[in-house]
């Protein structure tokens, strides 16, 4: 074949195809406006269109890369890619425009079917409060299991967001979700799951928080945190919020001198003087009984320089203290 009949056959090809494409074309609009199927027209087209850029770029391959001169298409293949980022930005903005008028489906669907953006659509649909369907997406198209189960509480679908955060082992979501639905024996059996873990890893303040705001059990709360103080495992967090669970001064003032009595001795002395400086300024304070107790124990310990800088926390109103303090330093 000669390279004008080349040409001439390449072209008639060309017309040939957009005929094609155009009697479908007129296919669509017709069939969309009597059954009222607006997002099957969105989906036709976009397909149309591809089908359109994939057979030119087939038949432009196969005739040597451009389009015939005089056809009327233009250019070289980089004119379908500039057609298809316009087509795709008309997508995106007419999702825009559905998000603006809250037509979170519309959207949602052209995301999900023209763009196949399944993270974006199953955004939308949380964005639109859609939750189930929103996590359908997220579990399905996105695999993100704990997007899903997020959505599957915010829609108050708990069966298939506890199965989620199960699988997921997040034992505190668990519980929290059976305490929504006042199901305290299984709560309480997955919060024990997250105490239970922590204290494997000495975070005993952590584990107490669980027992006290989660479980609503003190006294296993402060054993926890009696077991910190005693394995010395963030000791001074330990006491604090021990001490935490006191909530009024004669209260605390019995804590606290028990506290002395029978857990501080030796090593600890030092950690004990750094949890008074702490609960001296609650409002609460027994502030007499814990500067007599700080005292003690800095004069106890009169060479160690940390402790003697302590002293200044119990003694606010002597502005000579500092100074004495250190020149007890120099004189070491």
């Amino acid at each position: 074949m000669t390279s004008a009949a080349e040409s001439k056959f390449h072209r008639k090809l060309i017309y040939f195809i957009i005929f094609v494409l155009f009697l479908k074309f007129i296919y669509l609009i017709i069939t969309s406006i009597m059954y009222g199927d607006f997002p099957g027209f969105l989906g036709g087209l976009i397909i149309l269109a591809l089908v359109f850029f994939a057979l030119s770029y087939l038949i432009n391959s196969l005739f040597g890369g451009a389009f015939p001169s005089g056809s009327g298409m233009g250019g070289t293949s980089t004119v379908g890619d500039r057609q298809f980022d316009t087509l795709m930005q008309r997508y995106e903005k007419l999702t825009d425009e559905f998000i603006e008028k809250k037509q979170y489906k519309k959207a949602a669907y052209i995301q999900l079917r023209l763009l196949r953006n399944s993270y974006r659509a199953a955004s939308i649909l949380k964005e639109g409060h859609l939750y189930n369907e929103a996590a359908h997406i997220y579990l399905k198209k996105c695999h993100l299991k704990q997007d899903a189960a997020e959505c599957y509480e915010m829609g108050r679908s708990y069966t298939k967001s506890i199965k989620l955060y199960k699988e997921l082992e997040m034992n505190e979501k668990v519980g929290d979700i059976y305490a929504k639905i006042d199901d305290k024996k299984n709560a309480h059996a997955h919060y024990q799951m997250v105490v239970d873990d922590y204290s494997k890893n000495y975070q005993y303040v952590k584990g107490s928080l669980v027992y006290r705001k989660k479980m609503d059990n003190v006294p296993s709360a402060n054993e926890l945190l009696l077991k910190g103080w005693n394995e010395n495992k963030d000791a001074v967090n330990c006491a604090n919020n021990y001490f935490a669970n006191f909530k009024d001064k004669a209260s605390l003032e019995k804590a606290l001198t028990d506290f002395k009595n029978k857990k501080v001795y030796g090593d600890n002395e030092r950690n004990f003087l750094k949890t008074l400086t702490y609960e001296y300024n609650k409002d609460i304070a027994p502030k007499e009984d814990i500067q007599l107790m700080a005292y003690e124990l800095i004069s106890k310990h009169h060479k160690n320089d940390e402790m003697m800088s302590l002293l200044s926390h119990f003694v606010n109103d002597d502005t000579q203290l500092r100074k004495d303090i250190l020149r007890h330093k120099r004189e070491q």
